[in-house]
């Protein structure tokens, strides 16, 4: 059994995207804990919404490219296009960053975010089971990554079925 840690982040209903990656990743991988969300400022002009982001651990005995291929399925799944990125909006993005000791994305995993997200991880006991998929995630258990943020807000591209009102950070 290996180790991965995952990084999932979005910028466009990123509630609703997250929440949605993290019941499709459940399922492919039995047992995956996610840490609490965090909000963080884009670090590029193009983007100008806040980001959700989470970190995801699990084992399991998928080699990384089979592990890539399942997480890009997944983006795709929950709505990911090739031109959201052009656009400034990132609907949901999976990236794995660590493969047991090996660190896939070194740049990724020396984020503020995610090693203030990976510490969390740390202070766990060892018997934590993952959270059930029908536990509410509310706003009250967001970590910011800075007090003066301010709340996130949809892109202009987004359906109008999927409304801020429904999907607040």
């Amino acid at each position: 059994m290996s180790t991965i840690l995952l990084s999932i982040g979005s910028n466009t209903f990123a509630k609703t995207n997250i929440d949605k990656a993290k019941r499709m990743l459940t399922r492919l991988f039995p047992g995956i804990i996610f840490s609490q969300p965090i909000l963080t400022e884009p670090d590029d002009e193009k983007y100008s919404y806040l980001f959700r982001n989470v970190l995801a651990k699990v084992e399991t005995v998928m080699v990384p490219e089979e592990i890539i291929d399942k997480i890009k399925q997944t983006e795709r799944a929950v709505g990911r296009t090739p031109k959201d990125k052009y656009l400034g909006k990132v609907v949901i993005d999976i990236d794995l960053i660590k493969y047991n000791d090996e660190i896939l994305r070194p740049l990724d995993y020396q984020r503020e975010y995610v090693q203030q997200l990976l510490s969390a991880f740390d202070t766990l006991p060892a018997d934590v089971t993952p959270a059930k998929e029908s536990s509410p995630t509310t706003t009250a258990n967001e970590v910011p990554a800075n007090e003066a943020l301010p709340t996130e807000a949809p892109s202009s591209e987004t359906p109008a079925t999927d409304t801020p009102a429904t999907d607040t950070n």
